[in-house]
């Protein structure tokens, strides 16, 4: 289970420790409104005729069947557009069928959940030891998907349950994503990691842990408090909306901020 880290906030932010208590008591959670991209696509595709064809997608070495429909995932994911356009000639598009085998049926349904209802509400995330390999198991299957917009959610679902809950992933998270098959080099979602344990009271728990961090998790860890400088220090940068798009999301060639920043843009 993830690690509770003491109470008073971040490391850079607070002088008192407790290493007893398991809540965060000094500092507000955020509220849903401070993460507006949580939920977001990238774009948001509009509601209608979202629901007008139906296709399988089947899911794990037993072919778990999904049924969902073609313009929610086609919306979401080009890798789903293309393979269903009949243009391309691809057999999922004849046979109104994609085949997963690698998939686990588990991070599938969370991924519908998802493209349905934008939301990544998980009962196994709204506890004092949140399930971060739920959000981690969801971005690298968005990430093989082509779902850009569910990995910007996942970062910004990972930043909303690590400030609620005081906590940070585990040493087998850090693994999952730092590991070989793990997060891809240079995503924003390792960065993300990395800054939880630099700014947050976290240097008892990496000392005392019995479980081995991941040696790639470490080293990147090191390099960054190493390479802090006192403005850094002051603002943990996953609580601006700004800056969390800009270091941790992803977004289309071309474009420098999601689709939902752009939008409040124009609305101020």
């Amino acid at each position: 289970m993830p690690a509770i880290l003491p109470s008073g906030g971040d490391d850079h932010n607070s002088s008192s420790r407790s290493s007893s208590s398991r809540t965060l008591h000094s500092t507000s959670p955020p509220t849903e409104n401070s993460f507006p991209c949580s939920y977001a696509r990238t774009p948001k595709p509009p509601t209608r005729g979202l629901f007008k064809t139906p296709f399988t997608v089947t899911v794990g070495p037993d072919a778990q069947p999904f049924h969902v429909h073609r313009e929610a995932f086609a919306a979401a994911s080009p890798f789903f557009a293309a393979c269903l356009n009949p243009a391309y000639a691809f057999r999922e598009a004849a046979a109104s069928t994609v085949h997963l085998p690698a998939a686990r049926p588990t991070d599938f349904e969370y991924l519908v959940q998802w493209v349905y209802t934008g939301a990544l509400d998980h009962e196994e995330l709204d506890v004092d030891h949140p399930a971060y390999f739920r959000l981690i198991k969801l971005w690298l299957l968005a990430d093989e998907l082509a779902v850009e917009g569910c990995k910007n959610g996942v970062v910004d679902a990972m930043a909303r349950v690590a400030d609620r809950s005081n906590s940070v992933p585990t040493p087998d998270d850090t693994r999952t994503v730092f590991g070989e098959e793990g997060v891809r080099e240079g995503a924003g979602l390792r960065g993300l990691v990395v800054d939880l344990f630099a700014w947050k009271k976290t240097d008892q728990l990496v000392e005392a842990h019995e479980d081995s961090w991941d040696e790639t998790f470490m080293r990147s860890l090191v390099c960054k408090l190493k390479r802090m400088d006192a403005r850094e220090k002051g603002k943990a940068p996953w609580r601006n909306d700004a800056d969390r798009c800009r270091l941790y999301h992803e977004h289309t060639t071309g474009q420098s901020t999601c689709g939902v920043m752009e939008a409040k843009r124009w609305a101020k």
